[in-house]
């Protein structure tokens, strides 16, 4: 009953979508009647062009009655002055006079005739006007008809989106209650079956037993009498007709019921077939474009995507360049899902060169197989593609909605060392750029990604994340309890990228770790792998040959080129932790399979891991230095036996409910049925749509936002600082007399609190709970805590007070706000001119700093950037930074300040301190001594971002813009201008990277704010008048109120020889050493 109900229930529902439908194309229809009318109405040609003949006509007449009228009143004049002249007879004079006359009356009535035609044509020329003025209105109410009629569509179709989301819900249930149904009917027939049976063998028993006893009565004659004998065999006789009536009426039970079954089953699709679809309501057909359909994260990711659609009734087929069914899934190759390959012909490469030229070129050929071939088959009204996006121009074509799946930007694959291969990938990445934003809708599988997509592709386009998910059926849980050794697990490609290398390094190091407690310890290193790819040969050679340097022999380490699904799960069943090497990786399916199977994963803390896995619950998630941290966490499970199945649990629990199937499938089928929405709603230019982006595209690279940290909490905070009270504030004035705040490129940001947790990735929590402890404390009292104070160095220049807690957080939040941004934008910059507060160290107070900003803001980098370079261009050495990284090869500071004896802060800055361990050669100082000037500062930072950029190839920079290095700065040491500081921080924006710009010293306020504006106009590419503007501020910038200061006349201590000597100590000593890790 509840089926039937169900089918009525759809059946209203499609009845009403139907009847939408009709009104849909009969209100479009009466677009088109107006439409006609109005094109119709529109041309006004005639009338222009009748009203232009009059107006010329009228002008015409206009310039002769005005001739005629000069010619009348120069003949009038001329006939006074015949009058006045003597004649020889009157005869003549009389004669000339009539002459006159005569003239005079026929151009009088010219006159006449031609403002009688001018009265006529002003007249047509009113009615001409009122004419078309009429026409217009009429015009501009079709305008409004059809407005109103393309809204009442529009509300239309979104009812009707509705109404078909309603559909499918009572379709899925429908299906439900049926399997339901028929799985309960089954198992009632089923259990009837065995109940016939076990009767029915019961009664045949029983059958057997009477002809025994018959045929034992006929055979023995002598025990009983004949009587009895007969009597007897009656009697059993008729107990056996009665047992075959039971076995027969049981038979006919039986019969009756599976009767019954049948007729109910017909019942339901008689039901199902009053309702089907009509077909204006037919399912999509969808055609999903991939370029290798062979085994990994992106293969399997398309085969759930297909899975899904299927799942919610479309009818889906899979087009690749390559399917072998020797590798790849099972679904592809046991008729589950539709696959065909199409211009396989086409080579991978030409010459072992142009490897992505091929693929795009195999990938266009497979679309123009499907627009021209596979689509007269088969009309498509979605076509899905992912990782290459040359194909959808020719998808365009269909003038179907394009779905485009982005796995990761190709730009981002491929290496381009040299400039032969930067010019060849250049037209290649403009045209990735270019297509990608051709698609209806793109759809990213992380965070992550879509991070890097605003990044490298556009930030102006919508990009929606879909998370891959893990169906139950693709990987199960299997015990582990059995096996002798504890055994680790690598699942990925034979591919550089993915360093496995990694796991090899690990695996040895942890056997060092375990020395004479070594027990029984495995490592499986299995893989994607096709031969005729020259990389996967030539890494696994090179993993093997690495497995032997490090004498790991095949009793420790196995290999497994290639496998299927029943073979993965056999090794998950063996394992008790995967190992996930690569960094930066863009999502990654392996971790999710991994804790689908209950067990734990042991990941890079970079990329897509970062949003599967948590942190020791589920796994690990590890940092630099990556060999011994993943070593130690391997050994974790080796000291506690039950971690591997906590973990996996708890794994388990989270790959359900945040990756399952269903919520995946649900969420991809609505972006289906949004596009088809859109794509039938909207109606574009493409060509001009080309121009537009290509354009946008080619001056994309000189477009970059600036956003800027400012807001009232944070002014009132750095007030607490009485050396730079009121600094704030001017900055921020000065910059907004100049309407720097109104450029279309510049965007103020509120910045947020830190949190606690972000804090502490600078700092020591004791430290913090200190500094939040002595603001409570009354001053009176403060020596009681004399000794932590003096531990903590809160005292002379960093005392305590009432709003210190607050004050870091703000100072400390200002700047993560902006590496936050940085994060998730393309290639701009950031301006917080309120943090660079360089002093602070772990556990200490110092030079007015609290905390660190800068530590918590390249930390925020991190997460996105592999290679981060901090430059300090304040007089001061940033010893706060130097201490956070002296052991990273991932942050590279590079400091500019002066270096005497006894100039703060004392015994730090010198030119020997490069680093240690792994950040050996990644600390640059250079240190200055008293009074150098503009050209000496400038040249020296001319010749040394150079080095650092080719050296380091940072990612993005972060820049300390101290502005105590001026000549007019208390601090009364160098001699430089606003000029030479903003040529430095121009060079680095002009080396193109995200850009972090912080503030710093700078005790001089005012030409603090002149310097902090400078640098804000060149990031926005504005040339500022020298001649300050009027504001509130403006008594602050006597006696000349000029923006650029004047350089100093100070004695400079800093010959040629001696700068010279710090370059080329740094070059031997910092440059050759980074070069050569870089290169490793």
């Amino acid at each position: 009953n509840h089926i039937i109900e169900l089918n009525e229930q759809i059946n209203n529902a499609k009845s009403l979508l139907q009847r939408r439908e009709i009104h849909i194309q009969t209100l479009e229809q009466q677009i088109i009647n107006l439409k006609q009318i109005k094109i119709d109405s529109s041309d006004t040609t005639k009338l222009e062009y009748e009203n232009r003949s009059l107006q010329d006509r009228l002008s015409s007449y206009e310039l002769e009655r005005t001739e005629m009228k000069r010619e009348i009143e120069w003949m009038q004049q001329e006939l006074e002055q015949q009058k006045n002249l003597p004649l020889s007879t009157t005869n003549d004079q009389t004669e000339q006079e009539q002459q006159y006359e005569l003239i005079l009356n026929k151009k009088q009535q010219r006159i006449e005739e031609l403002e009688q035609a001018v009265r006529e044509s002003l007249q047509i020329t009113t009615e001409r006007e009122y004419a078309m003025t009429q026409q217009k209105r009429k015009v501009e109410n079709l305008e409004k008809q059809i407005k109103t009629l393309q809204n009442e569509i529009e509300h239309l179709r979104t009812e009707n989106n509705e109404q078909s989301q309603i559909i499918l819900q009572l379709q899925f249930e429908l299906n439900e209650r049926k399997r339901q149904y028929e799985q309960r009917l089954e198992e009632q027939i089923k259990h009837l079956d065995n109940a016939f049976i076990s009767q029915q063998e019961k009664i045949l028993a029983e059958l057997s037993e009477k002809d025994s006893q018959i045929a034992d009565l006929e055979m023995d004659r002598t025990s009983i009498g004949a009587s009895n004998r007969a009597n007897t065999i009656e009697r059993l006789n008729t107990e056996k007709q009665q047992l075959h009536n039971q076995l027969k009426e049981l038979t006919e039970i039986r019969m009756k019921i599976i009767q019954n079954h049948m007729a109910s089953k017909q019942e339901y699709e008689d039901k199902e077939k009053l309702v089907s679809f009509s077909p204006i309501l037919d399912m999509p057909r969808i055609a999903i474009l991939h370029p290798d359909l062979g085994i990994g994260g992106a293969e399997r990711l398309i085969v759930d995507i297909a899975l899904a659609l299927k799942f919610y009734g479309h009818d889906v087929d899979i087009y690749t360049n390559f399917h072998d069914k020797r590798r790849c899934f099972d679904e592809t190759r046991n008729g589950q899902l539709n696959v065909f390959v199409a211009c396989s012909w086409f080579p991978r490469n030409i010459f072992g060169r142009f490897h992505a030229l091929c693929a795009y070129i195999r990938f266009i050929l497979l679309a123009i197989y499907v627009v021209y071939i596979g689509s007269k088959e088969k009309e498509y009204d979605v076509f899905l593609c992912d990782q290459i996006s040359a194909c959808i121009p020719v998808l365009r074509r269909t003038q179907k909605p394009i779905l485009f799946y982005c796995h990761y930007p190709d730009q981002l694959l491929t290496k381009r060392e040299s400039l032969a291969k930067k010019l060849y990938r250049w037209p290649i990445d403009v045209f990735e750029v270019y297509t990608t934003c051709l698609a209806d809708r793109i759809l990213v599988n992380s965070a992550y990604t879509q991070s890097i997509f605003e990044k490298y592709i556009s930030s102006k386009i919508s990009v929606n994340i879909l998370y891959p998910t893990i169906p139950d059926q693709i990987v199960s849980s299997y015990s582990n309890e059995n096996e002798k050794s504890i055994n680790f697990l690598s699942i990925n490609r034979f591919e550089r990228k993915k360093d496995l290398k990694l796991a090899l390094h690990s695996f040895a190091y942890l056997r060092t770790l375990l020395n004479s407690n070594i027990q029984s310890i495995h490592l499986y290193i299995i893989g994607g792998y096709d031969e005729r790819l020259r990389e996967n040969v030539e890494y696994y050679n090179e993993l093997v040959q690495l497995a032997n340097e490090l004498n790991l022999d095949s009793s420790l380490v196995t290999f497994v080129r290639s496998f299927s699904d029943e073979q993965k799960r056999k090794y998950l069943a063996k394992a008790h932790c995967i190992l996930y090497t690569p960094r930066f990786e863009h999502f990654g399916i392996v971790p999710l399979e991994a804790m689908q199977a209950e067990r734990p994963v042991i990941a890079t803390a970079t990329g897509g891991p970062l949003e599967t896995i948590i942190n020791n619950e589920t796994g690990f998630l590890c940092d630099e230095p990556l060999i011994e941290t993943f070593a130690k966490c391997m050994k974790e499970f080796i000291d506690n036996k039950n971690l591997s199945k906590q973990m996996g649990q708890e794994g388990k629990r989270h790959v359900n409910e945040k990756f399952s199937f269903k919520p995946f499938a649900k969420k991809l089928n609505e972006h289906i049925n949004e596009i088809l929405i859109r794509k039938n709603n909207s109606k574009e230019n493409s060509f001009l749509l080309l121009i537009i982006l290509f354009c946008f595209i080619l001056l994309k690279k000189n477009m970059r936002d600036i956003i800027y940290i400012t807001s009232l909490e944070l002014h009132k905070s750095l007030d607490n600082i009485e050396k730079i009270r009121h600094r704030s504030y001017l900055v921020d004035a000065l910059i907004q007399a100049y309407e720097l705040d109104k450029h279309n490129h510049f965007r103020f940001i509120q910045p947020q609190l830190a949190t606690d947790n972000e804090l502490a990735s600078a700092h020591d929590r004791d430290y913090l709970d200190f500094l939040n402890f002595i603001s409570n404390i009354d001053p009176n009292h403060e020596q009681l805590y004399k000794e932590q104070m003096d531990f903590y160095k809160i005292g002379y220049e960093c005392p305590s007070f009432e709003q210190l807690p607050s004050f870091c957080k703000w100072i400390g939040g200002a700047s993560i706000t902006a590496a936050k941004y940085l994060n998730r934008s393309n290639n701009n910059i950031a301006i917080n001119f309120f943090g660079g507060w360089h002093h602070a160290k772990r556990s200490e107070a110092s030079g007015f700093c609290y905390i660190n900003d800068i530590v918590m803001a390249i930390n925020e980098l991190r997460k996105n950037f592999d290679r981060i370079c901090y430059i300090d261009l304040d007089l001061h050495h940033g010893d706060g930074l130097q201490e956070a990284f002296y052991c990273s090869s991932k942050v590279l500071t590079v400091s500019l300040h002066k270096y005497e004896a006894g100039f703060f802060p004392i015994n730090s800055g010198g030119l020997d301190e490069i680093g240690e361990t792994w950040g050996r050669g990644f600390n640059i100082n250079v240190p200055l001594h008293h009074g150098i000037n503009d050209d000496q500062y400038l040249s020296l930072f001319m010749r040394l971002l150079p080095k650092i950029n080719s050296s380091f190839q940072p990612e993005v920079f972060v820049v300390q813009c101290g502005a105590d290095t001026l000549f007019g700065d208390p601090m009364k040491s160098f001699n430089l201008t606003t000029k030479c500081i903003i040529n430095c921080i121009e060079q680095i924006i002009n080396s193109n990277k995200p850009t972090l710009l912080l503030g710093g010293g700078g005790y001089n306020i005012a030409d603090t704010a002149r310097l902090w504006t400078l640098i804000t106009g060149i990031c926005l590419n504005e040339k500022l008048d020298n001649d300050i503007p009027e504001h509130d501020y403006f008594s602050y910038y006597g006696p000349d109120f000029t923006l650029e200061t004047w350089p100093g006349n100070r004695t400079n201590k800093n010959s040629q020889k001696y700068i010279d000597s710090l370059l080329d100590y740094i070059e031997h000593n910092q440059i050759d050493i980074m070069k050569h890790k870089i290169c490793q």
